[in-house]
């Protein structure tokens, strides 16, 4: 699935997947307030890649010291209308279409929040290609010492390798997707996504040039023994890296 069909589907459901509600009204957020308040400073810029509605950016800027702002999104329909009340700097591109319209170590921080798993190729190697790809990218915006913060749906499966349960559902979509509704009922028809393991999401970041320096997991409660007995462990990731090295990083892939 290329970027292009991924920005049609959000232009067409856009409306599920934006907010009625605005950045005042969020409470506590955990990347935000949890990691991004307590070490940001005054001057410091943040870009997230996939940034939707821009909520979590404009939190960020009314929330923190955070002084710059900038999302980009591949759907113009999910991103802010022009005459908005917002703060940040919003512009349509892809994280497949590479390189980002920015300088090469310019930002602070870089969020990427339930991105990876819409970078799709032909196969989930492939896949986990773009990914990197995509991971690199943003490590190479980051001035030295800077942090990319990572957001994303993970699966462990509980039998066979770890990634059965992702594979299941990669190749669920792409060729009977009666088995990966089965998997996971919340797929949508029509959506190809690659999952990873935690695992997996660990060792893409690390290939990027950058070392972990927090994680949090949570995992959803699975309905049906069942059903706990195909999908394993499920849940939301959050990691934390800080890059490493100057210079540009290639692909180990």
């Amino acid at each position: 699935m290329d970027g292009e069909t991924v920005g049609q589907y959000f232009n067409a459901e856009a409306d599920t997947y934006t907010h009625e509600h605005s950045s005042n009204e969020i409470e506590n957020s955990p990347i935000v307030d949890g990691f991004i308040d307590p070490i940001c400073e005054r001057g410091d810029r943040i870009l997230e890649i996939g940034c939707g509605d821009g909520l979590l950016l404009e939190y960020a800027l009314e929330s923190t010291d955070i002084s710059d702002a900038y999302g980009v999104d591949i759907s113009t329909e999910m991103l802010p209308n022009v005459g908005d009340d917002v703060q940040a700097e919003y512009l349509r591109a892809s994280a497949t279409d590479l390189p980002l319209p920015f300088q090469p170590e310019s930002f602070d921080f870089v969020m990427m929040s339930d991105v990876l798993h819409h970078l799709v190729g032909e196969s989930r190697s492939a896949s986990k290609r773009k990914a990197q790809a995509a991971l690199i990218e943003a490590v190479n915006l980051l001035r030295p010492g800077g942090h990319l913060i990572l957001k994303d749906i993970y699966y462990q499966s509980p039998v066979g390798p770890e990634t059965l349960t992702s594979q299941l559902i990669f190749y669920g979509l792409k060729h009977l997707p009666q088995i990966a509704s089965v998997v996971d009922e919340e797929v949508l028809p029509g959506l190809l996504v690659s999952f990873y393991t935690p695992d997996e999401l660990v060792e893409l970041l690390q290939q990027s040039g950058t070392r972990i320096v927090e994680k949090e997991l949570e995992i959803t409660p699975v309905s049906s023994l069942p059903r706990r007995l195909l999908i394993g462990k499920s849940g939301c990731i959050r990691l934390y890296a800080q890059k490493k090295e100057r210079g540009r990083i290639r692909s180990s892939f």
